[in-house]
């Protein structure tokens, strides 16, 4: 009998924990100083953020328009502008001092200490090279959303790893997974070249994927619209934007305080959200 009671508490409490609710509550909101923000990044180590610019009414254009700001995590611009010289730069990741963002056609590297770009990596038949992310082993993720397909980069060269894709935007690597989102989905990509999709059905134009924890995921879309996603295909609206045309775009998240990041793109501020889960 006991032993039955025990199996119930359990089952009843593998339930309970499945069904946690998700919900978002807003902490603060930049100024409107920035200049068509795309991106966020959340850097732990230098408790800051950066903020990657469009600047500009093209976010394809080669017009050397584009920038990185730093924003404070009390939502305070520190630098609207603290690296120029960029065209279109959207996604971003860090690798032993250094800031790798996309930029159109290139992978360039910023010097975090000096503030300056460093090098830039032309990618070979790039199409619209947009987002970022970096691996354990220091390998770098892009995704080319003009040809729908993700590269890796080790050592300055570049190979395909997923093709044949639709509509293509965010990656993001963690806990020895390649996820990324593409045609209203969030997907798991496997080492032959293959994927497996882990929920589909999200509306907005799917943009930025973020790790919660081993099982979910924040999902941001351009239009608006921000889903909270879990590994057995259930799929959660959080925040939608779309009545008011305010932008999620490429969202940056800190997991350890649960605080997403959401770049308001046209509206050129970002804004903060903790995320609460009941």
């Amino acid at each position: 009998m006991t032993r039955y009671i025990l199996l119930i508490f359990a089952a009843f409490w593998v339930v309970g924990a499945a069904a946690k609710e998700a919900s978002l509550q807003k902490l603060w909101q930049t100024k409107a100083v920035l200049q068509v923000p795309e991106s966020v990044l959340y850097d732990a180590e230098r408790e800051i953020l950066y903020v990657s610019n469009i600047a500009g009414s093209e976010p394809w254009a080669d017009d050397g328009n584009g920038s990185i700001a730093r924003v404070a995590l009390d939502g305070k611009v520190i630098d609207a502008r603290w690296v120029t010289g960029l065209n279109g730069p959207k996604g971003m990741g860090l690798r032993d001092g250094f800031l790798f963002v996309t930029d159109n056609d290139d992978v360039v590297a910023i010097s975090i200490d000096e503030g300056r770009i460093v090098e830039r990596i032309p990618v070979p038949g790039a199409g619209q090279v947009n987002d970022l992310s970096v691996g354990e082993d220091g390998t770098i993720y892009i995704t080319d959303s003009g040809l729908d397909k993700i590269y890796s980069l080790v050592d300055g060269e570049f190979n395909t790893i997923v093709d044949g894709l639709t509509a293509l935007n965010g990656v993001h690597y963690s806990d020895g997974e390649l996820l990324f989102v593409d045609d209203g989905g969030l997907h798991i990509a496997n080492d032959d070249g293959s994927f497996e999709t882990i929920a589909s059905g999200m509306e907005g134009r799917v943009d930025g994927v973020e790790r919660v924890d081993a099982d979910s995921w924040l999902v941001s879309c351009w239009q608006g619209t921000v889903y909270y996603v879990t590994r057995d295909g259930s799929v959660t609206l959080l925040l939608d934007g779309r009545p008011e045309e305010i932008s999620a775009a490429d969202l940056g998240y800190d997991p350890v305080n649960k605080i997403a990041y959401f770049p308001g793109f046209w509206k050129n501020y970002v804004v903060a959200y903790q995320l609460h889960l009941d």
